[in-house]
């Protein structure tokens, strides 16, 4: 039988004070195509995010987490 639901993370990014959040997010889904769920949706920080890794395939997932880094690169 096939779960009902998925697996999920939440971690924090470890960015200079200057991270923008917003442009982050922005250009995660914008540019990337690639939706997680932001802090703030949670009452957390927008430093931290929600990511589901229980459903979509290996590719999938490995592409999410290349867009996420991706996104990042502004901030290292």
């Amino acid at each position: 039988m096939r779960p009902s639901g998925g697996v999920v993370g939440f971690p924090r990014l470890n960015v200079p004070a200057s991270f923008d959040a917003a442009a982050f997010y922005k250009v995660l889904l914008e540019d990337c195509g690639t939706y997680v769920g932001p802090g703030h949706w949670f009452e957390m920080p927008r430093t931290f995010f929600r990511i589901g890794f229980g459903w979509p395939t290996v590719a999938e997932l490995q592409a999410g987490l290349e867009s996420i880094s991706s996104a990042l690169k502004p901030y290292r």
